[in-house]
């Protein structure tokens, strides 16, 4: 059984920065609960473009889980006014991590 992390990014209005960390806390918070996995997000910001990207992470999934973990995540970002946050949409990709890895030892 291979574990998976799910990968989302989306592109923000700088200017509403609170409103989209208020927004990824209540979706972590709704995703951990139901599924037992540990959200995390940061940014990069693009001052150039006058825009912010966030990412999200979120694992470890079971192969089993990620139809079920992917289209309650969509729908809870709906629920939470992600569609007016961010610009052009968000973007979701699932990755299995190879099983030589999982074992290999971790940098402190």
């Amino acid at each position: 059984m291979n574990e998976l992390v799910v990968l989302v990014w989306f592109r923000a209005d700088p200017a509403r920065n609170d409103e989209c960390r208020r927004a990824l806390h209540a979706l972590a918070a709704r995703m951990e609960s139901r599924f037992g996995v540990h959200g995390r997000f940061g940014w990069r910001d693009e001052s150039e473009k006058n825009r912010r990207t966030w990412l999200e992470s979120w694992e470890p999934l079971r192969d089993a889980q990620q139809s079920a973990f992917v289209e309650a995540l969509e729908a809870e970002a709906a629920s939470l006014g992600f569609d007016a946050l961010a610009q052009g949409g968000r973007f979701v990709e699932a990755f299995r991590w190879a099983d030589a890895a999982k074992d290999a030892p971790r940098c402190a």
